[in-house]
């Protein structure tokens, strides 16, 4: 009985952990929050808190930013601003 058992409960750990794959975001928006399901950040935003998914208008990088676009900050400024390439 014990090894009837053994192929089952492989069958559905394999399943269990192939539908757990989330699929990568697309360039410009940014994962914002400690919790499951937590929207992520649009482009042109940055995640200012993690703990309360706080996003704010910037870019700390090019991430942060849409595809035809670059983060541009001042001299020694930490966010900036994205802008059009």
């Amino acid at each position: 009985m014990r090894t009837r058992l053994w192929p089952v409960v492989l069958a559905v750990l394999a399943l269990g952990t192939s539908a757990c794959v989330v699929a990568p975001l697309q360039q410009g928006y940014t994962e914002c929050g400690e919790f499951m399901g937590d929207d992520p950040c649009q482009p042109g935003q940055y995640c200012a808190d993690a703990t309360f998914s706080s996003c704010v208008p910037g870019c700390t990088s090019d991430v942060n930013c849409a595809r035809n676009q670059e983060c541009v900050k001042e001299y020694r400024e930490q966010v900036g601003t994205c802008l059009n390439i």
